[in-house]
This record gives C-alpha cells, sequence and structure tokens, in this order.
C-alpha cells in the first residue's frame, strides 16, 4: 500500500480535505484500542481551517509558515505530515513537524514515506539548520521511526498534556539538517 498512495503538498484550496483528514484522524486518538497521539479531547475542524489557510501562503522566510503534504487514497486524504516555521524571526532556521496517519493506513511504510518527503523538502531549504518534533513519551512506535530516522532524544516534559483524563509526557526530539 505504501508505494501505491501518492504523497504530494496540499495546496492552500484543498485545506477543508486536511481538515476532514486531521478530524478523522484526531476522532481516533485513544480510541477504538489506539493509544492517545492527539493532544485535545474534541477536534474543532473549522478552526483548525482558519488558523492554517493563512500559513500554507507564506513564505519559508515568514513567521508562522508552513507546509503540508498529504497522501491520497483516491479523493480522500488518509495521512499527513507537516512542516511550520517559528513564530518568531530569529527562530525560522528551525521547523516543527507533525505526522499522523489514519488507523487501517499505519503500519504499511506510508509514514516514514511521509516524513522522508518533509525531510528531503527541509535539506533542499537553504534556510533551514534543524527539525525538531514533540512525540508522546508512550507512543514507542512513533519514537522508533524518528530515531530510526535520525531524530535524537532532547528532553522529556512531565505531564505537559491531560487529555482524556491521562497525564501524558511529551518527548521533545531534533534532527540537524546539514
Amino acid at each position: 500500500m505504501a508505494s501505491v498512495l501518492p504523497i504530494r503538498i496540499v495546496r492552500p484550496a484543498e485545506i477543508h480535505v486536511a481538515a476532514q483528514h486531521m478530524a478523522r484522524h484526531s476522532d481516533e486518538s485513544g480510541r477504538g484500542g489506539d493509544i492517545v497521539f492527539a493532544p485535545f479531547d474534541d477536534f474543532d475542524t473549522e478552526a483548525w481551517q482558519r488558523r492554517h489557510e493563512e500559513r500554507f501562503r507564506l513564505a519559508v522566510d515568514e513567521p508562522g509558515w508552513e507546509r503540508l503534504w498529504g497522501v491520497f487514497d483516491g479523493a480522500r486524504m488518509v495521512g499527513h505530515v507537516d512542516l511550520g516555521g517559528s513564530m518568531v524571526h530569529a527562530s525560522l532556521h528551525r521547523a516543527r513537524l507533525g505526522l499522523g496517519l489514519e488507523r487501517s493506513y499505519r503500519g504499511s511504510g506510508i509514514g516514514r514515506n511521509l516524513m522522508e518527503t518533509a525531510l528531503t523538502w527541509a535539506r533542499e531549504e537553504p534556510s533551514l539548520a534543524w527539525v525538531d518534533l514533540g512525540v508522546f513519551a508512550h507512543n514507542r512506535v512513533a519514537r522508533c521511526l524518528y530515531e530510526a530516522l535520525g531524530f535524537s532524544h532532547i528532553a522529556t516534559t512531565v505531564d505537559v498534556f491531560r487529555v482524556h483524563g491521562q497525564s501524558i509526557d511529551d518527548v521533545t526530539m531534533t534532527l540537524r539538517l546539514r
């Protein structure tokens, strides 16, 4: 499945498709046998869409920029990886990364393909030197993927989130691009 489904940049006009994916993906967090992997109890699709519409249009040297790649099964977006810049000019040499796949697409190599797509783009972006991410400490599968791609564990912050009544520690990881 991983080699068949296309991965491509999501255009600003497709933000509603991305928002629908994010809502489906978020609904799986902590439900149906899944571990908690999203830092909220309820996902607000409209608020997410409003926040991201402008960010996708910003240049990489502008605070708050964001790029989003999606994996598509037909017209439906079923996975994503995003990179985004700081809101502070002095930190624009770093990008933060987020990754998510809907349940039935996990374990097939798509997550790795999404990560490699975003990291290739980041390495080609001359202004970027680092990619950072946060991952819940109990999400061992994701942590193993990130480590396999060269990310280093920088810190663990205890009790950062409380989702579905569960206290969650967050692991900060980073990757030097060059």
